[in-house]
């Protein structure tokens, strides 16, 4: 199921948040039964119930997920607002020894990833129990779940069960399939409106056509989005209308006028919160993700 078009919100209702899974039929899983184990390279393993994350001090965050199946322009992308607790606050209870290199994740459905002992510290890598105030739904991961912002969404495994610290570089489930090695989003932006091909009259567009869209850039935020109405050639700043969190996508839109009937290339493009313009190096999804810039077409007719 994938998020885009017309009516896309700021926060993505759960119903319509984006969904990808290897299983044919996804774990149903019970909270009473549900235990969080955090072991591996530590001087204190630790098992934590359900009610002993929700006792624990919350913090609510607002986090945009992508999948790195996603083209560019795609919809594999979402975003909410999640409720849980640090994975750093889990891992230092159980006293990390020297050496740790990774952390991995095993799911109920011994699904597998990992990511770098330093990401795993960093504060906004979160276990969380909660979507838009909502308990999270079946399809995304219920009860607990792990949001890694800035890096694709398979790394923010559902179903979540295990957190083993290790000193190697471990392979997870896509991985050992081919994906990556390199697994930070990159940043990106697209069209929501109008339609690709879509055909305006000359005075609609003299009156002015809104175009619109989201911009993502990871956990680094998107400090500009830029449009081209001339495949390119030159590029006009859109207005930013939502923005939140750094962790999360923007909303923009731009008022573009034109009195010439004809064909005209639009491009988008995005600059991240370092400064850094979104690359135009087109490339697929396998193995680290689509990058290039999204481009569509509108007829102006006399």
């Amino acid at each position: 199921m994938q998020y885009k078009g017309a009516d896309v919100q700021a926060v993505t209702p759960n119903e319509r948040f984006y969904v990808v899974t290897k299983n044919v039929v996804d774990p149903d899983v019970s909270p009473s039964l549900w235990r969080l184990e955090v072991t591996g390279l530590v001087e204190q393993p630790q098992t934590f119930r359900f009610e002993d994350l929700t006792a624990m001090p919350a913090i609510t965050q607002e986090t945009t997920l992508r999948c790195i199946s996603n083209e560019v322009g795609g919809g594999l992308m979402s975003n909410a607002v999640w409720k849980g607790v640090s994975l750093r606050s889990l891992i230092e209870r159980a006293k990390p020894r020297q050496g740790v290199v990774e952390v991995m994740l095993h799911g109920v459905d011994n699904y597998t990833d990992t990511f770098a002992f330093e990401k795993a510290l960093d504060p906004t890598t979160l276990v969380v129990y909660e979507m838009n105030g909502q308990p999270l739904a079946q399809n995304h991961g219920y009860p607990v779940r792990v949001i890694v912002p800035g890096l694709f969404g398979e790394k923010n495994v559902k179903w979540v069960t295990r957190i083993e610290l290790v000193d190697y570089d471990a392979k997870g489930f896509y991985e050992q399939q081919g994906w990556g090695l390199n697994f930070v989003v990159p940043t990106t932006a697209r069209f929501d409106v109008p339609d690709d091909k879509q055909k305006f009259k000359q005075a609609m567009a003299a009156a002015g056509v809104m175009l619109k869209g989201v911009a993502h850039a990871g956990n680094r935020g998107v400090s500009k989005v830029e449009v081209s109405v001339d495949d390119g050639k030159t590029w006009n700043e859109a207005k930013i209308d939502y923005a939140k969190s750094p962790l999360a996508w923007v909303l923009w839109s731009y008022d573009w006028r034109s009195n010439q009937a004809g064909e005209y290339k639009l491009v988008v493009r995005a600059t991240d919160g370092n400064g850094e313009v979104q690359t135009d190096k087109e490339r697929s999804t396998v193995p680290e993700g689509a990058t290039g810039y999204h481009k569509i077409t509108a007829h102006i007719e006399a």
